[in-house]
């Protein structure tokens, strides 16, 4: 098809919202249409005909009407990425098409609404600075695991004296100011383990006081910082009933207990040095973790600017629906093959999330910007360490490296984020840094980041998208697949 002739107009629209103008000549659509009909009549059969000798009247009357249709949706779609291509538009995310009903013999226009890439002019790269905490795993916090271990496989045994740390407590409890039940403030047969389960610490303390088969009632002043902010300072009143009190009986450190963790040789120094090895592992994680942070603040602080509101909206879309429960299986809609109706309760957005997308789309953007000047590429190599590291901590690193390679969802994870810096001018420390934005800039946002064009106008042939996105006419199918 010739779009030549074809004329169009961009329109600013707010933020990195633009409007594409498009008019397709009607000479170029007709010229196109006849060839079409032509090359249809060539292939086609028709009663009372030779083959493709049928007049072009009677298959313009059977089969015009899907021709043109399908002609409008592909005009559509290649003149639209011409226009882009045209104006050097870098197009994002989903966009909106309105066209108007196209006739032969008339031109065809429409107009696309869409967002594109913001122009990034990157600063404070020579500022990134993430300093190593020294951070070292002691005796005595292989020894607290260890513990930790033994009260896992503990046996609880009743006791009738008041609480004491360490203790696994089942209670009633309530919670009212002035008469009324707090929201979501009563819990039945709720274990709380005295130490461990995150209670405030009045709470706590209270608790401690109190045996098996003990009633009690109590105020206390809500801290500053409650969730609740019209609680903060407040006095409520506590109910609790403890239904049971126990305490652990921890196993003895012998060779069964120290098989029954996984270690075959039944010795409690390779014990100690497996939860040594686990520990640093789980340590070096939280390192990395916390100078990917370090540098995404850095980075988003130097470089303000606006997100692709579309982009931002399937990020949102995306938290909405991992949120939703899944219909059930059993429902009558799904017996019958039909789409569930929607339950209550569904999650909603709130400003938290939205907030919360902006910030990894922006990320996102500046990421795979950085990665594309940088010239920062997947290296095979690398994501073999990348699997060893991950297979390391099992009974059999061989068979976990195996297991995790045949995941193709982890590897193409791993490949798409893995960093290769080629050689360049930059400092080897500062290609470090770079090299762990790209690597965490993925998976921090979930997803590859961004082509231009990605996802716009993808629409299942056959199908409409009302209300925003693309609407054209459905495309002819059953002559292309009839007359082939």
């Amino acid at each position: 098809m010739n779009l030549d002739g074809a004329n169009y107009k961009v329109e600013d629209g707010e933020g990195l919202r633009r409007t594409l103008h498009v008019q397709i000549p009607a000479t170029a659509m007709q010229e196109e249409f006849l060839a079409r009909l032509g090359a249809l009549r060539r292939r086609t059969r028709i009663r009372g005909f030779r083959p493709g000798k049928a007049p072009i009247k009677l298959i313009k009357q059977r089969y015009g009407q899907e021709v043109w249709d399908e002609l409008t949706r592909e005009a559509i779609e290649r003149s639209f990425r011409e226009g882009a291509q045209q104006q050097e538009l870098r197009v994002v995310g989903s966009g909106e098409v309105k066209a108007r009903k196209a006739r032969e013999g008339s031109d065809l226009e429409y107009r696309a609404a869409f967002d594109v890439l913001p122009d990034i002019e990157f600063n404070g790269l020579d500022g990134l600075i993430y300093e190593e905490p020294e951070v070292e795993i002691q005796s005595r916090d292989v020894d607290r695991t260890i513990d930790r271990l033994r009260r896992r496989e503990a046996e609880w045994k009743d006791v009738e004296r008041p609480a004491r740390k360490g203790d696994r407590m089942v209670v009633n409890l309530k919670v009212s100011r002035r008469r009324q039940m707090l929201e979501a403030a009563e819990l039945k047969e709720a274990t709380l383990m005295l130490g461990e389960t995150r209670l405030m610490p009045q709470l706590e303390e209270r608790l401690m006081r109190l045996a098996a088969s003990q009633k009690k009632k109590f105020r206390l002043k809500m801290p500053p910082d409650y969730p609740n902010e019209s609680l903060r300072g407040k006095r409520v009143l506590y109910e609790v009933e403890v239904l049971g009190l126990s305490e652990p009986q921890l196993p003895d450190m012998d060779e069964a207990f120290v098989k029954k963790l996984g270690v075959e040789s039944g010795s409690v120094e390779d014990l100690r040095a497996n939860v040594r090895a686990s520990m640093e592992r789980e340590l070096k994680s939280l390192s990395e973790s916390h100078k990917r942070q370090s540098l995404f603040d850095q980075l988003l602080k130097a470089n303000e600017g606006p997100a692709p509101q579309s982009l931002v909206d399937q990020d949102v879309e995306r938290m909405l629906a991992s949120m939703r429960p899944p219909p059930a299986a059993d429902s009558e809609d799904a017996e019958n093959g039909q789409a569930p109706e929607e339950q209550d309760g569904q999650p909603e957005e709130t400003p938290e999330m939205r907030a919360m997308a902006e910030r990894r789309v922006r990320l996102q953007l500046l990421v795979a910007e950085l990665a594309a000047r940088e010239k920062i590429s997947p290296d095979d190599q690398v994501l073999r360490q990348q699997l060893q590291a991950l297979a390391a901590g099992a009974p059999d690193p061989e068979a976990a490296l195996a297991e995790l390679a045949g995941n193709r969802d982890l590897v193409g994870n791993l490949r798409a984020g893995i960093p290769a810096i080629r050689k360049n001018a930059l400092m080897k420390r500062q290609r470090s840094l770079l090299s762990v934005l790209f690597l965490a800039g993925v998976s921090a946002a979930g997803q590859p980041p961004p082509s231009p064009m990605d996802g716009f106008m993808r629409l299942p042939r056959g199908r409409e998208r009302r209300g925003g996105g693309f609407h054209a006419p459905p495309p002819a199918k059953r002559w292309t697949e009839r007359h082939a």
